[in-house]
């Protein structure tokens, strides 16, 4: 059995811990070299790449629908700060970074978050169904994948509309999603959310063949 945590002992000081990880995890974005996308623009590329959509609710999981649809509702916050967000050569996205202040105006809901290998009811989750998302489109550009993590269950089984065994796990400060843009071209990214489905394109400044890359997890 190994060490317990401090957190696990004094479990008041878990807030704290948690700010204090996500301090460092964004103060070491800054210092690590890597420009991140954070430019948004309303003047849209001309080459649509890969487009597509997902459902957002699954009837048959048993949870109440309520935090199904606080799911949708967090990722509708998500997809505005995430919608025309340009990736340009050389920069890097990052899930976090990209999303970071999306609940600044006005706060997530709770909805479930598989952590420490059970659900639990925290403010923003169903974030990684959009982090998932985000990560099938990216498979299908020439966009080269950093960082991507999985839950270690597939949380779409049986849900019609989503591939199986796409999986991008996010938690801030802790997991993230990112790509590198090692190509000349730039590329950027539509993402709606409506009250049944997330659509999403990836438009790029030239014409590209199609691509899919195998995953890396």
């Amino acid at each position: 059995m190994g060490r317990k945590r401090l957190t696990q002992f004094f479990p008041c000081l878990l807030p704290l811990r948690k700010k204090q990880k996500i301090f460092c995890y964004y103060m070491g974005m800054k210092l690590d070299h890597n420009r991140y996308s954070e430019t948004r623009s309303d003047r849209l590329l001309t080459h649509p790449l890969f487009r597509t959509s997902w459902p957002l609710f699954n009837h048959k999981t048993g949870y109440e629908l309520t935090y199904q649809e606080n799911k949708a509702y967090n990722c509708q916050l998500a997809a505005k700060v995430l919608d025309k967000l340009i990736i340009a050569p050389g920069e890097t996205f990052s899930f976090w970074n990209a999303v970071r202040g999306a609940d600044q105006e006005t706060a997530y809901k709770n909805g479930y978050v598989l952590s420490d290998g059970r659900l639990q009811l925290l403010p923003g989750g169903g974030l990684c169904q959009m982090s998932s998302f985000l990560y099938w489109l990216f498979l299908h550009t020439p966009l080269t994948i950093t960082e991507q993590h999985t839950h270690g269950i597939d949380l779409h089984l049986n849900m019609p509309g989503i591939p199986q065994g796409i999986d991008a796990a996010v938690s801030e400060g802790w997991l993230d999603l990112k790509v590198k843009n090692n190509t000349a071209h730039t590329f950027q990214l539509l993402v709606a959310v409506d009250s049944h489905n997330m659509s999403g394109m990836v438009l790029s400044d030239t014409r590209l063949r199609p691509v899919y890359q195998k995953q890396i997890s």
